[in-house]
């Protein structure tokens, strides 16, 4: 079957030959496994639905070691639902396990031998240990603070584990990868020497009342004689708010680049068995800004988004407070306060304290809600990359359907409990009641538009991509193979299964700006028997043309829309081969 589907000026054609291997109407066999496919070697069931909620529970003792040899009926899971005026029901646990990252089986990768041959799918090390991320973050960080980010990763590197393995990243205009994940000093130092960034100078970087050339301040304020003009004073009130909204919007922005970023981040690594750690080194942004006011900003949504996303991907964040113990602004020789009053360096001071507050707030959300800790005090990231990975070596995972018919995007807490005596219990502290997602093609596809920009390949969906001739010149072809074992075939009333899919193509130029999104829709509905198929080999196969003009890169994107699971890859058309590819620009 093709189908041809245009958007804007241009055309993606995809050859279905999923329809082949599930046998379905007008194919020409029964099914067989698709070319290089294999049976199912590790028998990961099929997923059939999405409303399952996973809890990776790390459980130590007072001295921080890890306790051993529980049962299910040690633990009792509370789940809060807002929608019914905060009804708590006890849930009943349906799997559980003890986890030891040492014994999990690293995933079946595909060989990278023949050139044209690409995959999203991880690489691990023989003997797996937890991966540990640093995201240096010089958006949400002052320049006289990201010098000590420097410092303390070189004193990391010396007491770091020799088989921990590190990625860094560096949040400046965009999001880059200094380094995939390695256990190389050098090649860690070398990342470590390029983390600082001015991103974020200018970007809401001050408040309004501590700018002493705003209107209404020492620098920016008026003679006595105007300023007791009613029109003079409307009109600076108008300033003063437009300087509010001003920041404000300039905080959203922060805000939002913070978010995606975290996002991007937890979708590369999810495809990592087992949890992962990110040590988030920031000085971050504040939970409310200009509060009380027409310009007031309240970033606690977008950070259980952000503890959702990384949570589903079994990142856990400890976020780092860089900056350490710092002084008052108003005291230090290069500030030039707006009121050099007593009441006002005091309010000044006190503005200072609630913005440190509130980014602490920010910190402590993203840790409580993924299971993690603040890392704070004397900085010692040796010591907090050590308690990364003794949590994430050894947890519990304890997974529940919740009982609650109300599916409508509300946040929903969870609090686990115990009688075990001594335990301390980290865990994720919720999730979005988000409904079955929309096959809806409209909708699809602005949704994979935004994932045209993202930066990094996405892990959830493992799939590989292997380059064909085309059919025409100035064309592309690849043949996919795409793990099921993510995939959501929803079971319905007559016994079968339901699958939706969004498959795309994002296309680039030669600047490596995203220029067109290409968009399939894949609805199928299978038989018992076709669900046995796939369920037996784990795969399905797909084929993408992609008409020319051949664009400079192209992004290929395999969605499962039930529960937003997301695969991609980024190829470079100019050398179809293995060699590592540049990441296209946001």
């Amino acid at each position: 079957m093709i189908t041809e589907v245009r958007l804007g000026f241009k055309a993606v054609v995809f050859s279905l030959s999923l329809f082949t291997l599930l046998g379905l109407p007008g194919s020409a066999q029964t099914a067989q496994p698709p070319q290089g496919a294999t049976p199912n070697p590790s028998g990961t069931t099929i997923r059939t639905t999405t409303r399952m909620v996973t809890l990776e529970l790390v459980v130590e003792d007072s001295k921080r070691n890890h306790i051993d040899g529980l049962k299910a009926s040690d633990f009792q899971i509370i789940e809060q639902t807002p929608s019914k005026s905060g009804e708590k029901r006890e849930q009943k646990i349906v799997d559980f396990r003890e986890v030891h990252v040492a014994d999990l089986v690293p995933p079946p990768t595909a060989s990278h031998a023949d050139p044209g041959v690409y995959s999203n799918a991880v690489a691990l090390a023989k003997n797996p240990v937890p991966p540990t991320i640093l995201l240096v973050d010089g958006l949400n960080t002052p320049l006289e603070h990201q010098a000590q980010v420097h410092v303390q990763m070189m004193k990391m590197l010396r007491q770091l584990p020799s088989n921990v393995p590190v990625a860094v990243f560096l949040l400046g205009g965009r999001l880059v990868m200094l380094q995939n994940f390695t256990t190389d000093p050098k090649l860690l130092q070398a990342a470590l020497s390029n983390v600082t960034t001015p991103a974020g100078v200018g970007i809401s970087d001050i408040q309004p009342e501590d700018n002493p050339y705003a209107p209404g301040n020492q620098m920016g304020g008026f003679s006595p004689a105007i300023e007791n003009d009613p029109t003079t004073r409307d009109l600076t009130a108008a300033v003063q708010e437009f300087d509010e909204e001003t920041y404000s919007s300039g905080m959203d922005e922060r805000v939002d680049r913070t978010v995606n970023a975290l996002v991007s981040i937890g979708r590369n690594v999810a495809g990592y068995p087992g949890r992962k750690n990110l040590l988030w080194l920031s000085t971050a942004f504040p939970i409310v800004v200009n509060p009380g006011k027409a310009s007031e900003r309240l970033y606690i949504e977008q950070l259980k988004r952000v503890n959702a996303a990384l949570s589903d991907a079994k990142v856990t964040v400890y976020p780092v407070n860089v900056a350490g113990v710092t002084t008052y602004t108003a005291y230090q020789a290069a500030t030039r306060p707006p009121d050099v009053t007593v009441s006002g360096i005091n309010s000044a001071n006190q503005r200072q304290d609630s913005l440190e507050q509130g980014e602490h707030e920010s910190m402590q959300v993203l840790a409580d809600g993924t299971g993690g800790k603040i890392c704070t005090g004397d900085n010692d990231l040796g010591d907090c990359v050590r308690k990364a990975v003794d949590d994430s070596s050894d947890y519990y995972e304890i997974a529940y359907y919740p009982d609650s018919p109300y599916w409508n995007g509300e946040f929903r807490n969870i609090s686990v409990k115990t009688e075990v005596h001594g335990a301390h219990l980290a865990y994720r502290q919720g999730y979005f009641a988000n409904p079955e997602g929309s096959p809806d093609p409209k909708q699809q596809a602005a949704q994979l538009q935004t994932e045209c920009n993202n930066y990094l390949d996405a892990t959830e969906i493992p799939f590989t991509a292997r380059n064909l001739p085309a059919d025409a010149p100035d064309q592309l072809k690849f043949s996919l193979l795409v793990d099921a074992s993510p995939l959501t075939f929803a079971p319905s009333a007559d016994g079968s299964r339901q699958l939706n899919l969004a498959v795309g193509v994002c296309t680039y130029n030669q600047k490596g700006w995203a220029v067109n999104l290409m968009n399939y829709p894949v609805n199928l509905k299978l038989s018992p028997q076709q669900f046995e198929t796939v369920n037996a080999t784990g795969k399905l196969t797909d084929t993408v043309r992609i008409p020319g003009p051949k664009p400079a890169a192209v992004r290929l994107l395999v969605k499962d829309v039930a529960s937003g699971k997301l695969g991609s890859i980024y190829i470079k058309t100019d050398s179809l081969s293995t060699e590592k590819l540049l990441p296209p620009r946001t």
